[in-house]
């Protein structure tokens, strides 16, 4: 009988190395959870007003109300939200590192957007806040990339000013994708340690291939780069964040004559259900565009959970509950992933490797997607640790029923 001793040998080397690249999988890299990123104005004032005074109160009251808001994640913007103008810039830099070190962010993912590396104010924005405020950010949002080696110097730069500040905390980059440039330089910015994700730029990218984005239309219309961030994202256990929805929900105003209170009463109604003959036609057309404007967002970030975004922007607050929701499991599905998790795991230990669930033959790959919804349940409050606990598994144990290459030779 031959003796294969030696090639054994060569195979667990072989092993070795191939065992030293874990799989990948979205977020496996990424220290923080999300499912909206909102974006807050670093600066605010009405005409005529005068920006020590009117401006910073009207900025710091914006950005406070945010710091209230059910959002998981948001940035304070210092870079297309904030003024293009080179006396202004300096004040919403100012207003924003006092937002940053006076609020109580609970356990918010707490975000800046500096301006882009090419810009005259780009130095100031990230020594002035990161070194007044880097203790509390947890993520800087990057814009108008053109090339990883770029998104390669900012990270060295953040971590050398939070040195030098004295910290040791990290603070991701989040890295916007914009152009057809930074798309194809992709992959190289997501293989960058200290990155996070990738974002989806839709308009600006439209601006750059001479495209547009309509409400209805741009998701297929810009689809092949929809669909491929997320996949060159998650190999590299990173995340992709999908663009907004530019429709935003925008309330009505009162018709003249009519009490604002009931204005805002009837506002929340379904606009079938709002009298015409007291509140105006306008009013109920009004009513009807912010409800296509809230199912957009629900839809579009549907889409984009199911292609495989971890997120997706936000511009309004009454964006949040629809967008969060696409990434919100209900405890119903939450339970049913959760089953057949622990059933898959228990089928594996019996000597099964597929378990029927419903019309699906439920074999790792097909647990594998019911696992994201787990995680996503637990993270948002949905499962509880005594849900996992009654499977008889540990969380990480029900994890190794997903991966699919690693070290472990056992379940539990």
């Amino acid at each position: 009988m031959p003796d294969f001793d030696a090639i054994r040998d060569e195979i667990r080397q072989i092993q070795g190395r191939h065992r030293a690249r874990p799989e990948h999988m979205h977020g496996m890299k990424v220290p923080y959870w999300r499912r909206g990123e909102m974006s807050i104005p670093g600066f605010k004032m009405k005409p005529g007003g005068d920006v020590e005074t009117d401006g910073r109160a009207l900025s710091l009251k914006l950005m406070g109300k945010a710091a209230q808001l059910p959002i998981d994640f948001f940035f304070y913007d210092l870079e297309d939200a904030s003024p293009d103008n080179a006396d202004l810039k300096p004040w919403a830099r100012k207003f924003v590192i006092e937002a940053l070190t006076t609020n109580d962010y609970g356990d918010r993912v707490v975000a800046f957007r500096p301006n882009n590396i090419r810009t005259a104010y780009f130095e100031h924005d990230v020594v002035e806040v990161v070194s007044a405020a880097g203790g509390v950010l947890d993520a800087m949002v990057i814009p108008k990339t053109e090339h990883a080696d770029e998104v390669a110097d900012i990270v060295k730069i953040v971590r050398d000013v939070q040195r030098l500040s004295g910290r040791d905390n990290e603070i991701m980059l989040e890295v916007l994708i914009e152009s057809p440039r930074a798309f194809m330089e992709a992959e190289k910015i997501a293989a960058i340690d200290g990155v996070a994700t990738l974002i989806f730029g839709a308009w600006d990218f439209a601006r750059t291939i001479g495209g547009k984005v309509t409400a209805d239309g741009w998701i297929h219309d810009q689809g092949a780069v929809r669909q491929l961030l997320p996949v060159i994202a998650a190999a590299y256990g990173k995340d992709a964040v999908d663009a907004v929805t530019g429709t935003l929900p925008i309330r009505p105003r009162a018709p003249e004559g009519v009490d604002p209170a009931e204005a805002k009463r009837a506002s929340n109604l379904p606009s079938s259900e709002i009298d015409a003959d007291v509140f105006g036609q306008a009013f109920v057309d009004a009513v009807r565009a912010r409800e296509r404007a809230l199912a957009l967002a629900a839809r579009d970030a549907a889409d984009a959970r199911a292609v495989g975004f971890a997120a997706k922007w936000i511009l309004h607050p009454d964006q949040i509950a629809p967008i969060h929701g696409a990434f919100t499991p209900t405890r119903h599905d939450a339970l049913a992933a959760l089953k057949l998790t622990a059933d898959y795991a228990n089928a594996a230990k019996s000597g099964s490797g597929a378990e029927v669930d419903g019309d699906r033959l439920a074999d790792k790959a097909v647990v594998g997607t019911d696992w994201w919804v787990v995680r996503a349940a637990m993270k948002s409050g949905v499962l509880t640790d005594a849900d996992i606990d009654a499977t008889g598994f540990t969380l990480e144990a029900l994890h190794r029923t997903v991966v699919t290459h690693d070290a472990h030779s056992t379940l539990v």
